[in-house]
C-alpha cells in the first residue's frame, strides 16, 4: 500500500489544519479497514463464486465424474455476470465437444439466481431416448436455473432444476424437413424403423464450490435426471450426472 509523502510549508498560523487534513488522509491501519477489504486484500473472498471470473478475465476447469472420464473447459468472462467456454470431455464409449454459457442475476448481496446450460455434440454414439437403436451423431443441452448462495467468504451452495434435450442430429433433420425419421436397421434386419431418436426430461440439480484463494476453486455438481417425479430410464445410461472438478482465472 502507497503512503503519501506531503511537505509542511505553510505558515505558522496554517499548521493546525495542514495536521488535520494529514491525519485524515493517512493510509488506514489494519484496524481502520473495512473486513470485507481485509479479505479482498488477503485474496480470499470471490464473491461470484467458480463460475464467473469477472470481465475479461479467461479461466480453464478440469474435472471427472459420470458419465464422463474427464471433462475440461477454457472460457471467459464476458461480463462480471456473464461467462461462456469451450468444453471437450470423454465417456467410457464416446467423445464430445460444445460450448457452456451461464448468466448470474444477484438477488441479494450474497444471493443469486444462476442459468447454466452446455450445449453438447457427440459425432457418432447410440441415439438417446425412444427408439435407441443403431449409431447416431447427435446434440444434448441440459440448461438448468439454480439459487446459489455464499456461505461465507470460501463455499458457495447452490440448488435448482431445469432439463435435459437429447436428439439423433439425422432424426431431427428429417423431423425439420417435415419427414418421419427412419431408423437404421438392427438385429440382422434390412427394414428401417420409424420413430424419434431423442427425448426431452426434467431434472433436479445442485452445485457448490469451495475457493482456495481469489482465483482457484474446487467445485461439485450433481444433476438427477426424472421423467416427472421418478429417475428416467432410456437415456443412455444412468440417470445422473455428476461431475468434481478444480477450476482456475487468470
Amino acid at each position: 500500500m502507497s503512503r503519501t509523502r506531503t511537505r509542511l510549508t505553510c505558515l505558522p498560523l496554517f499548521l493546525l489544519p495542514c495536521i488535520s487534513i494529514l491525519v485524515a488522509a493517512r493510509p488506514a491501519s489494519a484496524a481502520d479497514r473495512p473486513a470485507s477489504t481485509e479479505r479482498a486484500s488477503a485474496g480470499i473472498t470471490r464473491d461470484r463464486g467458480d463460475l464467473f471470473p469477472g470481465a475479461g478475465r479467461p479461466t480453464v476447469a478440469a474435472a471427472t465424474g459420470l458419465p464422463f472420464l474427464g471433462i475440461a473447459e477454457a472460457g471467459i468472462g464476458v461480463t462480471n455476470g456473464f461467462a461462456i467456454g469451450v468444453v471437450g470431455g470423454v465417456t467410457p464409449s464416446v467423445w464430445t465437444a460444445g460450448i457452456r454459457p451461464r448468466l448470474r442475476l444477484p438477488t441479494s448481496e450474497r444471493t443469486a439466481l444462476l442459468l447454466v446450460a452446455p450445449m453438447l455434440f457427440y459425432p457418432k454414439a447410440s441415439a438417446p431416448g425412444p427408439g435407441n437403436v443403431g449409431t447416431s451423431s447427435w446434440v444434448l443441452t441440459r440448461a438448468e436455473l439454480f439459487f446459489d448462495g455464499a456461505l461465507n467468504e470460501r463455499w458457495h451452495l447452490a440448488g435448482g432444476m431445469g432439463f435435459i434435450a437429447a436428439g439423433s442430429t439425422e432424426a431431427l433433420g428429417q423431423f425439420f424437413a417435415g419427414r418421419d425419421f427412419r431408423m437404421p436397421p438392427y438385429d440382422g434386419s434390412n427394414e428401417p424403423r420409424r420413430g424419434f431418436a431423442g427425448g426431452i426430461w426434467n431434472t433436479v440439480a445442485t452445485r457448490g464450490s469451495y475457493a482456495f484463494d481469489r482465483d482457484t476453486h474446487l467445485f461439485a455438481e450433481g444433476t438427477i435426471v426424472l421423467e416427472g417425479i421418478v429417475p428416467a430410464k432410456e437415456v443412455g445410461g444412468p440417470p445422473l450426472v455428476v461431475n468434481f472438478g478444480i477450476q482456475h482465472s487468470f
